[in-house]
């Protein structure tokens, strides 16, 4: 008697920890499923956004999802440089029975990025809809949230990093100056200035270089300075610098400046 007792006790014991396990399994695979995490949104002023997206209705959330891309590029294409912000915007939706969205609609904003970026979303979700059944109401909550803020500190005192004083220092750097020093010994009357204007990636390399505002008559001492310059390496930085760099070589007193100077020279 007392070892069926004891067996009893067993199953019943097994029962309710396999019932409690499973209640428990529930919850965690119900608290995974719940991520509203869509995407990253990243703007030209160094901020990067996090998007995020819910709705009670999970076939809503679901098809919610597709639109990631299209969540990003109106953001992308409302919000200017240096104008990120935070953004919450909810959706009052009414799905009819064949599962189309019969009205969108959203609260009007402060926020004038808001309110567009809210109007370009509307446009893409009237081109889907959900499957079809019974006519209900929904909503869904839209979130942009900033998880990189620009350094505003760092711009405004730029001038005392590294990678800023080497572009600073530039002109005057050796290595430039013998292009001009190396010229000017055969051509005592050689002087002009230019402007280089280049992009430093974050690695510190050197692309798309343009000439600006040439006065040389001569194309060697330019030539020279583009290829020194092509193998230059900069600190490295947070992000692309866009970098125009002056080169002045002016002749001395008893070697006047070209009677016709050049405004421009292809390279």
């Amino acid at each position: 008697m007392k070892k069926l007792f004891t067996v009893f006790l067993i199953v019943c014991l097994s029962f309710i920890f396999s019932c409690s396990s499973g209640k428990n399994s529930s919850k965690k695979h119900e608290k995974k499923g719940d991520n509203s995490e869509i995407g990253y949104v990243e703007i030209e002023g160094g901020e990067t956004l996090k998007v995020y997206g819910y709705s009670k209705d999970s076939e809503v959330a679901r098809k919610m999802k597709m639109l990631d891309m299209d969540f990003i590029d109106c953001y992308q294409a409302t919000v200017k440089t240096g104008e990120a912000e935070n953004i919450n915007i909810d959706f009052a939706l009414n799905i009819d029975d064949e599962g189309f969205f019969e009205t969108i609609e959203f609260e009007k904003m402060k926020s004038k990025n808001a309110n567009k970026i809210a109007k370009c979303i509307k446009k893409e979700m009237e081109q889907i809809g959900v499957r079809p059944g019974n006519s209900r109401d929904a909503d869904f909550h839209l979130s942009y949230k900033i998880v990189k803020e620009r350094h505003k500190e760092k711009e405004k005192h730029k001038i005392n990093d590294l990678r800023s004083q080497t572009i600073a220092s530039l002109a005057k750097m050796k290595k430039f100056k013998e292009c001009f020093d190396n010229r000017k010994a055969k051509n005592p009357k050689l002087q002009g200035k230019f402007t280089l204007k280049f992009t430093i990636d974050p690695d510190g390399e050197v692309y798309d270089i343009k000439l600006r505002n040439n006065t040389f008559t001569d194309k060697y001492v330019i030539n020279c300075t583009v290829e020194k310059l092509e193998d230059t390496v900069f600190p490295k930085g947070d992000s692309d610098d866009e970098v125009e760099v002056n080169f002045d070589y002016t002749a001395t007193s008893d070697n006047p400046r070209p009677d016709k100077p050049r405004k421009s020279l292809s390279l």
